[in-house]
């Protein structure tokens, strides 16, 4: 495969790491589920070792959740009944090549959640939606690739985003050492 550059210049690598956050649900007691949010990016990879990771290390068990965009509801009941069908299907698809990293604790659960119609998932996620969510499957601890949005409302953030590096998992964004 060639890659073409501008200039002679070699061109950018693409980041073999994306940042990942970790939200503590407020309100909660502690010792809850993880819950893993995977959109569909790129960024899910390392959101899903970091979880799976997280969760063998504290002994929690582990919730991955697949949203989507939603695009209403039907009063059509065969519409809906293929809509659903059809949510499965792309869940199954964005959960399949993560399945491993997930099941480094042991058995997990998995759910489907939808998200305003006019939410970029890429971008950020609604508090709202996501704390909904997080009581709905009982867990404390939120672990996502992109910021909830707005911030500080219904989660406590860690300081900065953890960058998940495949070969030291237990590295932080600077480079020291996770207590």
């Amino acid at each position: 495969m060639t890659t073409l550059s501008l200039d002679g210049q070699p061109p950018l690598p693409a980041p073999d790491t994306h940042p990942v956050y970790v939200h503590t649900v407020t309100g909660r007691p502690a010792g809850g589920r993880i819950l893993a949010v995977l959109t569909g990016s790129r960024a899910d990879r390392d959101v899903a070792a970091h979880a799976g990771q997280l969760a063998a290390r504290t002994g929690t068990k582990l919730t991955a959740a697949v949203v989507f965009r939603s695009t209403g509801f039907s009063i059509n009941a065969l519409l809906h009944l293929t809509r659903a069908r059809r949510l499965t299907a792309q869940a199954d698809a964005v959960l399949a090549p993560r399945t491993e990293a997930l099941t480094a604790a042991g058995h997990y659960k998995t759910v489907t959640a939808l998200l305003p119609a006019r939410t970029n998932p890429y971008h950020r996620l609604p508090a709202r939606t996501l704390r909904r969510l997080a009581h709905r499957t009982g867990t404390d601890t939120v672990i996502t690739s992109v910021p909830i949005h707005p911030p500080g409302s219904h989660f406590t953030t860690s300081p900065r985003p953890t960058t998940h590096t495949p070969s030291d998992s237990r590295r932080t964004h600077a480079g020291a050492p996770d207590p």
